[in-house]
């Protein structure tokens, strides 16, 4: 009798708790627990799955995917509260992830003269050098005695004779009560007497690389490593709340295109004002970024990749760090280091910045060595690719890794500008080296066909279709704002190969729209260290997709350049809506 109570009450207690919403959630199905918060139906889901699946509906539910399907079964899953919407037949692809991009810098150009100028560079415009003086005589009265007066001139033609013939008493003349930076580009500038009275308060100047006139006197004259010594180190930095409005309002503008993942390398004020909006549920898109500054170019960059640790994949559901980036292996064009040998003029352009012994070279080397993962790092031309796979390599076997383990840390080079190779495809193939590739230089093809040859122009020109057929892994990158804001447009281009004259180039490089999806979704996860949680539109993945106003998979090749996003969403959450 007893025994008969007890299993009685076991019996209603159970009952109660399963009335009164108490029971363990793994006790009941998945999708029983709580209905869907969106639902999207009567379209066309683009998974970018394995297969390519096409379905009709999606739900998402906590920001991840809940299920994808049929219309009856998927809306099934909705309740009173679930937001639906109905696509009316549109289609539906995954959220891009542009692997190289920089917003935060856009932002600054974009939208700081209008919201907040004090934080940018003071442009300086001037027909002979003597006007240029002039004008920046002008800039240093607008400021208040010790306030930094940071310049950038041009034209580049005026510009360059600026610094190879001004020193800083020129510049101590016009601006004697403000530490000065004039600018030409960032790894041309020069500083005035009380800006490098600041800078040898903190270094011994037999750590610097500072050039000297005939009397054995600082000309003022810097390059790219103590410039950036002077803007990580020095400078005064903009306020994280000074920029968080700035840098908001152009990845708004991104989100609404359908860009719902970026990279980019960042140095010390972007990671400080991005770290500040992702605490403040400020992020409107994701951000896996590499960090650039302490390894590019800094004299102590070896020493802090030691001290830093490793911490790739560090981070949250909106911002996560994904590798340390050197900065730059070379210039961008027409500065490509390449093993070409054309006219000793276009040679003598040539910007190799990275070697495996010097300051750039051996923080990578550190950094590679001490475990960490090479990616965003500009690398342009063949040869200076050709470097940073050698670092890669020898500092991984002095680090004494195994090929799978040097094949697990999924290291990336970035731009395909004339790279690689097809012994670099190969050798990218067995280190399992990823390629992040942008459309935008097929456009200045002419200026390589011009400089290096019609067979550098067709074969060496962003090589895509043989890195795939190689066995290499590749994504897409946008990293150009100068296109506007339409990603499409550069998928477009990676397909039809042609440039804004309509003349294609490099045919046999061509590739078909599922391939050009692909590494803007499922391969560009991989990049970005979060293949299992985006890049496809499937259960349990974060829930970012993109509505299209035309259907991705049927318009002609021509028109995929103009598609656009209708509506965005990003973990379930509508961050854009065109369809109002």
């Amino acid at each position: 009798m007893t025994i008969r109570k007890n299993r009685l009450w076991f019996i209603v207690a159970a009952a109660l708790v399963l009335m009164s919403g108490q029971a363990p959630a793994q006790s009941l199905p998945a999708e029983v627990i709580r209905y869907a918060d969106l639902v999207l139906h009567n379209g066309k889901i683009i998974t970018v799955d394995a297969n390519f699946t096409l379905v009709q509906a999606i739900a998402v539910r906590d920001g991840k995917i809940l299920k994808v399907g049929r219309d009856a079964e998927i809306l099934a899953l909705a309740g009173p509260a679930t937001r639906r919407v109905n696509l009316q037949g549109r289609a539906v692809i995954p959220g891009l992830i542009d692997t190289h991009s920089h917003l935060h810098e856009y932002g600054l150009d974009r939208h700081a003269p209008t919201m907040n100028p004090d934080l940018l560079e003071v442009k300086i415009e001037g027909r002979t050098e003597e006007e240029m003086l002039e004008r920046l005589a002008e800039a240093a009265k607008k400021k208040k005695p010790g306030e930094w007066l940071i310049t950038r001139i041009r034209p580049r033609s005026v510009a360059d004779g600026f610094v190879n013939n001004k020193t800083r008493f020129d510049l101590d003349k016009i601006t004697p009560n403000n530490p000065t930076m004039v600018h030409v580009t960032d790894t041309k500038a020069m500083a005035n007497s009380k800006a490098l009275e600041q800078l040898l308060k903190r270094y011994d100047t037999s750590l610097l690389e500072l050039p000297k006139n005939k009397q054995g006197e600082f000309t003022g004259r810097i390059g790219a490593g103590v410039s950036l010594i002077f803007y990580e180190e020095i400078i005064p930095k903009p306020k994280p709340e000074d920029l968080a409005p700035i840098y908001l309002k152009e990845l708004e503008l991104w989100g609404a295109a359908g860009v719902t993942t970026w990279s980019s390398s960042l140095g010390s004020e972007a990671i400080s004002a991005f770290h500040y909006m992702d605490q403040r549920g400020m992020m409107p898109i994701r951000l896996a970024y590499t960090n650039e500054a302490g390894y590019r170019d800094n004299i102590h960059g070896e020493s802090f990749v030691h001290r830093f640790g490793n911490l790739i994949g560090h981070g949250t559901e909106r911002f996560w760090l994904i590798g340390i980036s050197s900065g730059s292996t070379d210039s961008s064009y027409p500065g490509v280091c390449t093993t070409l040998s054309p006219d000793p003029k276009i040679k003598a352009r040539e910007d190799c910045r990275l070697t495996t012994d010097n300051v750039r070279g051996r923080a990578a080397w550190a950094a590679v060595k001490a475990g960490n993962r090479i990616a965003g790092t500009h690398s342009a031309g063949d040869k200076a690719t050709d470097v940073l796979m050698d670092i890669i390599e020898k500092a991984s076997a002095e680090a004494g890794l195994t090929l799978d383990q040097i094949r697990a840390k999924n290291h990336g080079i970035d731009h395909c500008t004339m790279n690689p190779r097809p012994d670099q495809i190969e050798r990218a193939k067995k280190l399992n080296i990823m390629w992040s590739c942008a459309p935008k230089y097929l456009l200045r093809a002419n200026r390589v066909m011009s400089d290096y040859g019609e067979e550098a122009a067709h074969r060496w020109v962003l090589p895509i279709k043989s890195i795939i057929d190689g066995g290499g892994r590749v994504t897409w990158e946008q990293d150009d704002a100068d296109l506007g804001i339409k990603p499409f447009s550069g998928l477009g281009i990676l397909i039809t190969r042609k440039d804004a004259d309509g003349r294609v180039w490099g045919a046999r490089n061509a590739i078909d729209r599922k391939t050009a999806l692909l590494m803007a979704t499922r391969w560009a996860s991989e990049y970005v260290l979060r293949d299992k949680l985006l890049g496809s539109l499937e259960a349990g993945k974060w829930g970012d997709m993109v509505v299209l106003d035309k259907d991705y998979m049927t318009v002609s090749d021509e028109e995929i350049g103009k598609i656009t996003s209708v509506m965005t969403i990003v973990g379930g959450k509508v961050i854009f809506d065109g369809l109002k």
